[in-house]
Order: C-alpha cells, then sequence, then structure tokens
C-alpha cells in the first residue's frame, strides 16, 4: 500500500468518527487561547466542513499544481496580511491534528502517522512559507 492508501485509509475511518473535528477543535484551541479567540464569531458547524476539503487540499499540493496554488492562497489568507497566522502556529495546528488522528483512528500507527506526515508536507511547507512573508 502506497502512502496515499494509508492516508486515505485512515482520513476515512477518521472522518466515520463523529468526535473527529470537535476533537480537532478542542486539542487546537487548548493548546493556545488566540486560537479560540480567532473562532469567536465562526460557525463551527460551516468551519468544520471546510477544514475538511482543506485537509483533502494540502494534501493535494503534493501532487498538483492547482493544489499548491490554493494552499498558496490560504497561506496568504492566514498569514501576516490576514490572520495573522506564523509558522509555528501552523506546526501547533498540525500536531492537534495528528494527535486527533492517534485518538480517532483505530488503526493508527506509525506508518498512519508517517503517510499523514508525508501527504501533508509540502502543502505545510507552502502554507508556513506565506505566513513567514
Amino acid at each position: 500500500m502506497d502512502i496515499y492508501e494509508v492516508f486515505n485509509d485512515s482520513y476515512a475511518r477518521c472522518n466515520r468518527n463523529p468526535h473527529f473535528m470537535p476533537l480537532f477543535y478542542e486539542h487546537f484551541f487548548e493548546k493556545n487561547e488566540k486560537f479560540r479567540a480567532m473562532f469567536t464569531h465562526v460557525d463551527m458547524k460551516n468551519q468544520m466542513k471546510m477544514i475538511k476539503a482543506s485537509l483533502l487540499i494540502i494534501m493535494l499540493a503534493a501532487t498538483s499544481e492547482q493544489a499548491r496554488a490554493t494552499v498558496k492562497k490560504f497561506g496568504k489568507r492566514h498569514g501576516p496580511d490576514g490572520l495573522g497566522i506564523k509558522p509555528l502556529d501552523i506546526d501547533l495546528w498540525f500536531e492537534c491534528l495528528i494527535d486527533t488522528i492517534k485518538e480517532c483512528d483505530p488503526a493508527y500507527n506509525q506508518s498512519v502517522e508517517q503517510a499523514w506526515r508525508q501527504c501533508f508536507n509540502e502543502g505545510i511547507t507552502i502554507m508556513k512559507a506565506e505566513c513567514k512573508l
């Protein structure tokens, strides 16, 4: 099985868990109060739908020029001229995602974690570069 199959299978298992996205945001908000404050007036039901789509786009950055361009836009929107997110914040966000996967994927193991990390590496790198500008 290649890393994309491992990722896709894990992502499907996580999405079958109704607590996947709420638990992710719980972890994220616990990392830093500023993250919770950023979502004070956000419709979280809609936000959770949007992040599911965003996760796939970020993952596809490794293989798709169109996805890379979209991730670059995400980075600009979240960076210094947008939401003020810093590269370290993106690292924290991703580690919260990994922590949530550990809890929500019943087949989680090191291979699953490695697949997520490899699949997201390019997208995370792009996001962080845009947040430095």
